[in-house]
């Protein structure tokens, strides 16, 4: 699963606590609809944590074709990249799914974590983490075949806190469409849609509504460098 870094692909990790209490004290609630944007970078982009919901970091292509860069999950900050150096770039941080979100403005943000050295420091390891999930997700992206990108996908997302992993059938905690795991792993719908039909036909996929459900027989195979064979 993991090529190059320690961190999950396709998912960002957790933020420290140190992190979510400054959230939690002085963030602004707000309840976001589906598809909604958020502001960030440039000098009114603001701090964003995830209460409740899914979000995720989208960028369009020069032929008009949307990529996620990596899911935001309940527990995680997102828009403090380009929030600390304030420039807007050409990427939008949007909640994918109904979601309650705690905010914080520059000014906030420099107070209680930026102009204190031990929290800041906390800051940046997280914010490298958060790094590292993208560029995983980009090697992976980069180097597997169709097949091997959508079993690491499956596989981070079953691993995350989210889910009590076991040997047999995981249901995925989060349910995402065939034209959103396709726009994780640069591969089309159909694509998608085939393989699932292919793996629930060999037993090793199975639906039930929206949820899916993935036997760990199907990600035998996934290759991780911090896990010995």
């Amino acid at each position: 699963m993991r090529q190059v870094f320690v961190h999950n692909p396709y998912v960002y990790s957790s933020e420290p606590p140190e992190i979510k209490n400054v959230y939690f004290r002085y963030g602004v609630f707000e309840r976001l609809k589906r598809g909604t944007p958020v502001i960030h970078g440039g000098a009114h982009g603001r701090f964003y944590f995830l209460k409740k919901g899914l979000g995720a970091c989208i960028f369009t292509d020069k032929n008009g074709r949307s990529h996620i860069f990596t899911l935001v999950l309940p527990g995680q900050a997102f828009g403090d990249i380009d929030g600390i150096t304030r420039e807007t770039v050409n990427c939008t941080d949007m909640v994918i799914r109904p979601s309650e979100v705690l905010s914080i403005d520059y000014e906030t943000w420099y107070k209680h974590i930026g102009s204190r050295a031990e929290i800041l420091l906390i800051s940046a390891k997280s914010i490298i983490n958060r790094h590292d999930a993208m560029m995983e997700q980009m090697i992976a992206n980069y180097t597997l075949r169709i097949p091997e990108r959508i079993k690491v996908l499956l596989k981070a997302l079953i691993t995350t806190e989210f889910n009590d992993y076991r040997i047999g059938w995981n249901k995925v905690p989060f349910n995402l469409s065939n034209v959103e795991y396709a726009a994780l792993v640069g591969a089309t719908r159909v694509s998608i849609s085939r393989l699932f039909t292919e793996w629930s036909f060999e037993g090793l996929l199975k639906k039930n509504n929206r949820e899916l459900f993935v036997h760990t027989d199907l990600l035998a195979d996934v290759y991780d460098w911090m896990i010995a064979d």
